[in-house]
């Protein structure tokens, strides 16, 4: 409800700004089809400007600070009567009774037309009847009072001002205009703004009337001498409707300078300036501007390849959060200690067979040196001298290398130029359940 309260008073406001336009600037002026327009162009905008909500930005640092107040709840009493509700009810009553009322009045002017003759001229239809007491046109059809006393000359103008609304449709201006007052019935703007519509079109049937080379006294007198009448409807253009006089003094005024329709521009600021009075603020926090910049720049930037990885491709996976970006890098296998160590500087050599068959101990090379120089080797602490090559890297469990002052410490002499000890899966495995590796 409170929503459209404020679209009520926003669309009051761009009426009462293009009504007192056209009342101070436009009222009096010749050019009608220019205020036809113009009459038009504002009740659009009275519907149409007040759906729309000018936003400004405001950019807020985010804060870390946590909540602690809490608000107290405060239980309130429900009122005895809903007086939303009421006003509501009120609201859609007025509009169905409005609406009623034109669709009755169109029921009647349709039973009317059937019921008599009529004739057919221009695409119109003609009715001759005493039922009302004035002559109008509604739509295609045009209503002429056949108990009026006029003569055949005031008739002839009177049917040539009632064609000329049908041919121009002002039927459908006050179509819209009579929605917009069942819509808004409760807004005297609503009606003042169409009384305007309906003057206007009087002036522009007046003027087709004058144009078809009618005299104009003779239009004048017709004019004045017809009687009164109220339209039982009210999308009807009637003939004697309105101030007599005005329109004549209208008939007889010279035509207005167009400079003087450059006074509508006025509209342009009073609408900025209605724009700004009811803009709404649209806060944005600082992080989350930079996150969208970033997400542009990511779409306008093209994707990078993949990097190969042993022979598999890894993409960047980059993940946006705190202002971090975080890549996958290539992925190196840690090499083990012994690996390390002498991979590049242990080259064993293969015994010949005669010698292997003969169980004569093999030399192997470390970094160039003589056989007399390399170091001890035991085999789950039993000394050998067949080399690393005749050991399967499968059938090793660990290898511990022990050089220097630890070395000679714990085997002494043979120690000296550093140990070499090698544990089998196998001697684990027993070294495990507490046997002797060397029993079986």
């Amino acid at each position: 409800m409170e929503a459209l309260a404020i679209y009520f008073l926003k669309s009051a406001l761009y009426m009462a700004l293009f009504t007192g336009v056209y009342w101070l600037f436009l009222r009096n002026e010749t050019f009608y089809r220019f205020n036809r327009i113009f009459l038009l162009s504002g009740l659009s905008c009275s519907v149409l400007l007040p759906l729309y909500t000018f936003t400004y930005e405001i950019k807020l640092m985010p804060m870390e600070t946590a909540v602690t107040d809490v608000a107290p709840v405060v239980l309130a009493m429900p009122d005895r009567f809903n007086w939303t509700s009421l006003l509501l009810m009120v609201y859609i009553a007025g509009g169905c009774f409005l609406l009623l009322r034109h669709i009755i009045g169109l029921y009647k002017i349709r039973k009317t037309a059937l019921t008599h003759k009529y004739t057919l001229l221009k695409g119109c239809l003609i009715v001759e009847t005493p039922v009302f007491r004035s002559s109008f046109s509604v739509f295609n059809c045009i209503i002429i009072n056949s108990s009026a006393d006029t003569s055949a000359a005031e008739k002839k103008l009177i049917l040539e001002h009632e064609l000329a609304h049908v041919e121009q449709r002002h039927w459908a201006d006050l179509l819209i205009c009579q929605l917009f007052c069942t819509f808004q019935w409760f807004n005297p703007l609503a009606w003042i703004y169409l009384n305007l519509v309906k003057q206007n079109h009087e002036y522009l049937a007046d003027q087709a009337v004058l144009e078809q080379g009618n005299s104009a006294a003779v239009y004048r007198a017709a004019l004045i001498n017809h009687g009164l009448g109220v339209p039982v409807f009210a999308l009807a253009s009637s003939f004697s409707r309105y101030d007599h006089l005005k329109r004549v003094n209208m008939m007889m005024k010279p035509a207005s300078a167009r400079v003087r329709k450059f006074s509508v521009l006025l509209m342009l600021p009073a609408i900025a300036l209605f724009l700004w009075a009811f803009a709404e603020p649209q806060f944005i926090v600082e992080q989350q501007i930079v996150k969208e910049k970033r997400k542009e720049n990511k779409q306008q930037k093209p994707a990078k390849g993949p990097k190969f990885v042993n022979e598999k491709p890894v993409m960047a996976n980059e993940q946006q959060g705190s202002s971090v970006i975080i890549k996958n890098r290539p992925v190196r296998k840690k090499p083990v200690l012994w690996q390390k160590e002498y991979e590049k500087t242990v080259q064993p050599t293969a015994a010949p067979d005669s010698a292997e068959k003969r169980g004569v101990q093999s030399s192997f090379v470390l970094n160039g040196l003589p056989a007399k120089s390399q170091p001890l080797m035991l085999l789950d602490g039993i000394e050998f001298h067949a080399g690393l090559a005749s050991i399967k890297p499968e059938e090793i469990e660990a290898i511990h290398v022990l050089k220097g002052a630890t070395a000679l410490a714990e085997y002494g002499e043979r120690g000296r130029n550093g140990v070499i000890r090698i544990t089998s899966k196998k001697s684990g495995l027993l070294m495990k359940t507490g046997l002797d590796s060397r029993t079986d």
